[in-house]
């Protein structure tokens, strides 16, 4: 058995989230790298006008959004310099579940098409398949066919972390819309599994999993942004394409093929 190895983005002046990070991964026997965060603070124009190549769908990119987009590219770039089979990317704020020493113990559970996992939630209804691919302590490993947002915990697999860096040097949307938006066609690239019940999920929705927040907001000035009006013809495109995504997801239910579900967090 392998085990997995964990990458975990932290910021330099966040030592408390360090801390307890390094209590709940102990906690599971799992050794990780840190991988010091690109700090917003600290990123300048040039920078920033060096990565984001324009408004996205959300707008322009904040400082803090960038900034995280980064960090997760530094952990791609390290799989790809270590030629990892595969890696968990992890977040500073995250609560790990029961089975979470099992999992990380061993990758045998990641299907071998599979280009990311993700790892967990954010109890929103997301569009599953309802056959398994894997199973391991409980928690199946299923196709994802939604989006479903937050990039806090997913693995990621080499050959994935190579498409990734390649097609981000230059970007418009956030990293999370880019890696699990369903409109995001780089995510449609892709070929991403759910892990269900989740074993992650994010500390401010372990405590209320109720909560209407956006996670996003945590990112200095993101939750204050007003998606931009496009144009007619733009819009209409991504309400067929969408249209045409809900119209198949319906007739996969029919089939037994595909469900609708929250996935839990255990």
């Amino acid at each position: 058995m392998t085990p997995v190895p964990i990458l975990l983005i932290n910021l330099d002046r966040a030592g408390d989230r360090l801390a307890r990070m390094q209590a709940r991964l102990g906690e599971c026997g799992a050794a990780f790298e840190r991988v010091p965060a690109v700090d917003a603070r600290a990123l300048g124009e040039a920078e920033f006008a060096r990565h984001v190549s324009g408004p996205g769908y959300w707008g322009l990119l904040t400082p803090g959004e960038v900034a995280c987009f980064l960090s997760h590219r530094k952990c791609w770039q390290l799989i790809i310099e270590r030629n990892l089979p595969c890696a968990l990317v992890l977040e500073d704020d995250v609560v790990i579940g029961q089975a979470g020493a099992s999992l990380l113990a061993s990758d045998g559970w990641v299907p071998a098409d599979a280009d990311i996992v993700k790892l967990e939630t954010d109890f929103k209804p997301v569009r599953l398949a309802t056959r398994a691919a894997s199973r391991e302590a409980g928690h199946d490993v299923v196709r994802l066919y939604s989006s479903h947002y937050c990039a806090a915990a997913y693995l990621v697999t080499l050959a994935a972390a190579r498409r990734l860096l390649a097609a981000t040097e230059c970007f418009r949307d956030a990293v999370d819309e880019m890696l699990f938006a369903v409109r995001s066609p780089l995510s449609r690239s892709l070929t991403i599994y759910q892990m269900d019940p989740a074993p992650f999920v994010q500390e401010h929705k372990h405590a209320d999993p109720r909560s209407l927040f956006d996670p996003s907001g945590f990112i200095d000035g993101r939750e204050s942004k007003e998606r931009p009006r496009r144009p007619v013809l733009v819009e209409f495109a991504g309400d067929l394409a969408q249209a045409c995504r809900d119209l198949s997801h319906k007739v996969r239910t029919v089939a037994g093929q595909r469900r609708t579900a929250v996935v839990e967090h255990a």
